[in-house]
């Protein structure tokens, strides 16, 4: 369970959900959450919902995800999709819920779930999502926060929604437009805890796979994953894509607040392992191109000469994937898989690889992505303070019998 949580909490709460964060003159405010109707969702109910493979990270807040042998598919199902929230998950009547667009727009706008579905075309499509700490023990020393495993923290489901671009054009752009901002119904365990509220450039709002969406897998949205309504920025890291959404706003800049310049920032040249982030970081955004292996299975067991197919999935958050090579000699040489055609924009891609061992012993297969802008995963990702955008190669090892 989350905790207690009497109804003098819950107030307290719904106010500092709608706290502002100082944004300049020149710039309007996010506009306050509504306080929670009846309490955070709790724990228990979530793992419920959840595969029995999943592995649970934390509980306050609760993450969790599934290993990569468990990520075999080319859509992930929803019981396999990572848990990852800043603060508690709302409960929201879908009936009631609106979504208002204001700041800098020709008129503020306020939509239903029905109405963004009658107005507006709907659309469905496969695309990543994925946590900017996902993979984040990769990394030595391993940095604070949610234990993500190397291939945890990410899934690529079906997305149902409207494209954020048609209701901006709904609202109207003013002149200075550069920003979208949105905010979540999620709340603190205290009052003074700064709400969760993310901006984008106005380039990738206007991206036609930006979404307002209402559904995952052909279902409505699940409390854990946003419902009723989230923003999807795909390829990005998940922070960008903000779940509960009941306000987006248009900002001249960057919003400015705890979760744009305390968190999910790296640094903009390397630094040494145990640094502090330094003070020209940049925020996090798209994905580096990654991929894993999702069979065999760690520890499977084989003969000398049958046959064994190494598949995964590769992704990048801008761009394509052009190739993904495997080693069964530690990088010593490396091998081209083969790919799978390419699907949906955002989605990952498929690659198998087949390979008969000559003799008994361990044997070890390590994948390696490349993308259409020269970028390779390398053998461990650099370091950085926060434990963002862990892309290190995958290996796995399985056991040859004579």
């Amino acid at each position: 369970m989350t905790g207690h949580v009497t109804r003098r909490d819950l107030l307290a709460r719904g106010a500092a959900a709608g706290a502002l964060v100082a944004l300049g003159t020149a710039r309007p405010a996010a506009a306050q959450s509504p306080a929670p109707p009846a309490g955070p969702v709790a724990n228990d109910a979530v793992k419920a919902s959840k595969a029995t493979v999943m592995q649970w990270h934390s509980e306050r807040p609760l993450t969790g995800s599934v290993p990569a042998h468990e990520h075999d598919f080319d859509v992930t199902p929803t019981d396999r999709m990572f848990v990852r929230n800043n603060l508690f998950m709302p409960r929201i009547d879908g009936a009631t819920h609106r979504v208002t667009v204001k700041g800098l727009v020709d008129r503020e706008v306020t939509f239903s779930i029905d109405d963004l579905r009658a107005r507006f075309p709907v659309v469905s499509f496969a695309a990543m999502l994925e946590c900017a700490g996902s993979g984040r023990t990769g990394f030595n020393p391993v940095p604070r926060g949610t234990p993500w495993l190397m291939t945890g923290g990410m899934g690529c489901p079906k997305w149902t929604g409207v494209r954020l671009k048609d209701v901006l054009a709904a609202a109207g752009l003013k002149d200075g437009a550069a920003h979208v901002a949105g905010q979540g119904g999620d709340f603190g365990a205290l009052p003074t805890m700064a709400p969760v509220i993310r901006s984008i450039p106005l380039a990738k709002a206007l991206e036609e796979h930006t979404l307002l969406a209402f559904a995952m897998n052909d279902a409505p949205l699940e409390p854990v994953h946003g419902y009723p309504l989230r923003l999807l920025t795909p390829g990005w890291v998940g922070s960008a894509s903000t779940k509960w959404l009941h306000t987006l706003t248009v900002l001249a800049e960057p919003f400015q607040g705890t979760y744009m310049d305390d968190s999910y920032r790296v640094p903009r040249h390397a630094v040494a392992p145990g640094s502090a982030m330094p003070a020209d970081s940049v925020p996090t955004e798209a994905w580096p191109v990654k991929s894993m292996i999702t069979a065999p299975a760690p520890d499977e067991r084989y003969r000398v000469g049958e046959t064994i197919t190494v598949r995964g999935r590769a992704w990048v958050g801008e761009g394509r994937v052009t190739r993904v090579e495997i080693s069964s000699d530690e990088g010593v040489t490396w091998r081209r898989a083969q790919l799978a055609k390419p699907g949906d924009k955002y989605a990952w891609r498929a690659f198998s690889f087949t390979f008969r061992p000559r003799q008994p012993g361990y044997q070890t297969f390590l994948a390696r992505a490349r993308d259409d802008r020269g970028n390779a995963q390398p053998m461990a990702t650099a370091w950085n303070p926060l434990g963002y955008f862990w892309n290190g190669v995958h290996r796995i090892g399985v056991t040859v019998d004579a």
